[in-house]
């Protein structure tokens, strides 16, 4: 899309968004899980039996989406809830073992695809990340 001569360069970056995202969806796919999962997986594994909650807002997700893909996960026997010692209205989230081998899947896959992405770029990765980066500071900044 362009406005006139000029590509849109926001334009752009979402498009090129979508297109990596539908790919890395597929990536997960093949290992067995979605994106919602892998960002809940992922979020799993930097902290120890998250509350609830704070799984929610580590994910940036509310608690009732949190709630439903949590009950799925359950039921497929890859993380248990369970109440915490101190404070029976928390739940604690926990991998099972086979929820731990389901995120190694998808973490091998994640990896592979980011290898990818990144020799597409050869030498110019840093030079992407610098501008990502400034582009994020820019997008940062008030109006005005």
């Amino acid at each position: 899309m362009s406005f006139g001569e000029h590509r849109a360069l926001g334009i752009t970056l979402w498009e090129t968004t979508q297109t990596v995202n539908r790919a890395f969806e597929r990536r997960l796919d093949d290992a067995g899980g979605n994106r919602a999962v892998w960002f809940i997986f992922l979020a799993l594994a930097r902290g120890s039996n998250p509350t609830q909650r704070d799984l929610a807002r580590t994910v940036g997700i509310t608690d009732a989406t949190l709630t439903h893909h949590l009950t799925s996960l359950e039921q497929r026997g890859l993380v248990t809830r369970t109440r915490d010692e101190h404070d029976r209205r928390v739940l604690r989230i926990a991998f099972t073992l086979e929820g731990r081998a389901s995120f190694e899947r998808m973490r091998v896959a994640a990896v592979e695809y980011d290898e990818v992405l990144k020799s597409a770029l050869g030498d110019d990765v840093d030079l992407v990340f610098d501008a990502l980066k400034r582009l994020a500071a820019v997008a940062e900044e008030p109006a005005g």
